[in-house]
This record gives C-alpha cells, structure tokens and sequence, in this order.
C-alpha cells in the first residue's frame, strides 16, 4: 500500500515532467526554416495519422500488459523523438521525430490518468479522484507554461534548444516512471485475457451509453477546435503588424509568452473545473468550453490583429476546465481491462478527425505557396462554420443529458 501511495504522491510531477514540450512555442517556425507551408502541414498529418496507428494499441497494450512499461515505452520514445528533431534538417528526419513524438504521446494517452484512477482505487479513495487529477492538471499546465516561454526565449538563439528542454524533461519523466509500482485491485483484476478486437468492440458497446457517446463527440470537437488555434497561432503572429516588436524577428519569444500564458489560463481552468462543475453540472461546464473556444477561432477568423493575441492566450482554458469533469464521469462507467484502451480510443478519434480536417485545409492551397493572410483567415473561418453547425447538433440533445445525469444513470 505504501508504494500506491508513492504513485499518488509522484503522479503531480511525472505529469509536470510530461508537460515540458518548449517544442510547442517553435515548431512551425522551425520546420518552416527547411520547409515550405504544405509540407509542414503534411508532418502534422503524419502525427495525426501515427497517432491513429499507435493510440488505441496502446490502451489495448496498457490494460494487458501494465501502466508503468507503457509509460516507460512512451518516455524512451519521446526522448528519441527529440533527438530526431535536433538533428533534423530534411522532411524525412522531421517525419521520423513527428511518427516518435506521435508513439510517446499515444503510450501516454489514457494509461497516465488510469494508473492514477487505479491507484486510488486499490487504496479505497477512488472518491478523490476528480480532485486529484484536476489538481494534478494544474501542475502539469504550469510546467508547461515555464516549458514555452522557455522554448520562446530559448528560440531567440536557436531553436534547436527547445527540443534540448523536452529531451531533458523526457528524460526526468522516464525517471519518475521507474519508481511507479503497477496498481492492481482484487475486484478489477483480469480473470480472463481478452483478445484486442474484443476490447475494441467492447469500448466501442460503452458508446451506447448516452452520456458517454454525447462526451465522446463533444470533446472530439473541442479538441479541434482548440488544435486549429494551436496548429495556426505561430504563423498568426509572423503576420502581424508589429514593427517595434518586429514580429517576424521576434516570433519565437512572442509565440513563447503567447502560449505560457495560454498554459497559466489552462491551470486556472484546471483548478475552478471542480468548483464549476458543483455550480454549472457537467452539461452547463462543456458548454462554456465551447462557447468559449468558438469566440477564440471567430475572433482569429475576423481579422490578424494583435488584439486578439490577448484571446488567443485563453486557448487552453476551455481543454483544461472540461479535463477532471470529463475524465471523472467517464472513469467509473468502464471497468479496468477497459479503461485506458477507451480512453486511448477517445484520445485516436480526437486525432483522426483533427488529422482529416488538416489535410481537408491542406487540400485547397497551393503547394509551396508561402502562408498569407488571406488563406490563414479562410482555413479559420471554413472551421469556425464547422464548428458553429457540429456544436449546434451536440446542444440539440444537451437537454437528455442533464436529465440522465440529476437521475443518476
């Protein structure tokens, strides 16, 4: 029991030690330096598409095998991900680090917040679960607020040196990973090995709960609406008329305190999500989420001004206030030869539609063409309507929700 709780005391920093990507603040700028704009666009598809390849073996993998050798694996692959990024200098190099950083982040997905869950749950206080992972979030979003603008500043030399911080936050994580023990709960121990397709399809059966099909959609559409803003915001500030900053100059430090912010914003998301969830109920908190994600990619949409930079810096807000409520209304509806293989899935089909939506975006521009106002502004504005009418639908059935929700089901 003692070593449980050594994995609940150490998760807050493995998942801070999991948050140091300073990558964040400069990779489009720095694969821009070797690239043209549909390439990039291209890496960012193979990470989706890897992700789609990886994540949902990875759950499969992590329920069958253990949550500490997944995440083991996951740390090693970060690690070498980042070296293949500091080498980089050519598309095959970067796709190389893009397919490792999409196996790293997969062997993470889902078996993190599971080893947790697990870990309270073998010691009889699954009950503090929503607290601590909220709390937990809150940590990691504030490393990672310190990672970029670290990776910002960082940048103004080399931008090289972001991907030095990552490899050695990756580094750290590995390390805290060795002194996790696996959780195992007498009456969520496996009796029986299922094969990979039969928990595939048995995770698939959990969406016919109607909660938990109406998150699954909802959180895949606040992922991309939140990415879209992440994937653009870099090429957003290089086109900004700033001349006393000189943007263009000064990106990497300015995407650096743009999204540190943006980070701090999500730990403030992090640390109230509880408290609002107690005043709005789950339905009313991812509402807000939306609402306030869609005023983000309308007000990028409207025009490039720097005036917007201040919305765009409470891009991380909305992920992070629906995290703790989400993943506890979902946690307890799965059993544990289940559990990170669904949350892997919801992680995949965030992914999927995310990698399909870029390379839809991609689709229409012109190859090599340089990034320019005007198509940055139709690439946000063809997602906002996106967004407007799949949001729409969602609230349509928000009603049945809540009432599933005050009866308890």
């Amino acid at each position: 029991m003692s070593s449980l709780n050594n994995n609940i005391r150490l998760y807050p920093w493995f998942l801070a030690a999991s948050n140091g990507h300073a990558w964040i603040t400069v990779f489009f700028l720095y694969m821009s330096q070797s690239l043209s704009l549909d390439q990039v666009i291209q890496l960012s598809a193979v990470y989706y598409f890897s992700v789609f390849v990886l994540e949902v073996p990875s759950g499969y993998f992590s329920d069958r095998i253990g949550r500490r050798i997944t995440l083991l694996i996951g740390a090693s692959a970060l690690m070498l991900s980042y070296i293949c990024f500091i080498i980089g200098g050519n598309f095959w190099w970067f796709a190389a680090g893009q397919f490792l950083l999409a196996a790293g982040i997969a062997m993470q997905s889902g078996t993190d917040t599971a080893l947790h869950y697990d870990s309270l749950k073998a010691l009889g206080r699954e009950s503090e679960y929503a607290r601590r992972e909220a709390s937990a979030e809150q940590w990691g979003l504030i490393m990672l607020a310190i990672a970029t603008l670290s990776g910002g500043i960082l940048g103004l030399i080399d931008l090289r040196l972001a991907y030095v911080f990552s490899l050695l936050s990756a580094i750290t994580m590995a390390a805290l990973v060795w002194f996790f023990v696996e959780p195992v709960h007498a009456d969520e121990t496996i009796a029986v090995p299922q094969s990979f397709t039969t928990v595939v399809l048995g995770c698939l059966g959990k969406l016919r709960d109607p909660l938990l099909g109406w998150i699954f959609l909802f959180v895949i559409l606040l992922y991309a609406l939140a990415h879209i803003v992440y994937e653009f915001y870099q090429p957003y500030i290089t086109l900004l008329q700033l001349p006393v900053l000189a943007a263009a100059s000064y990106a990497p430090l300015i995407s650096g305190v743009v999204i540190s912010i943006s980070m701090f914003g999500g730990a403030i998301g992090a640390r109230t999500s509880i408290s609002m969830q107690s005043k709005l109920g789950l339905v009313g908190v991812l509402a807000l989420a939306m609402l306030v994600q869609l005023g983000i990619v309308a007000a990028m949409a409207i025009a490039v001004s720097p005036f917007v930079l201040a919305l765009v810096c409470a891009r991380n807000f909305p992920m992070a206030l629906v995290h703790a409520p989400v993943r506890a209304a979902i946690a307890p509806r799965i059993q544990r030869d289940q559990r990170a293989t669904y949350l892997s899935l919801q992680g995949l089909s965030e992914r999927l539609f995310f990698a399909l939506l870029l390379l839809g975006l991609a689709s229409g521009l012109e190859k090599g063409a340089p990034i320019a106002e005007s198509t940055l502004l139709g690439i946000l504005t063809s997602t906002l309507w996106i967004g407007i009418a799949a949001a729409l639908m969602l609230f349509i059935f928000s009603g049945g929700i809540r009432r599933l929700l005050r009866a308890g089901v």
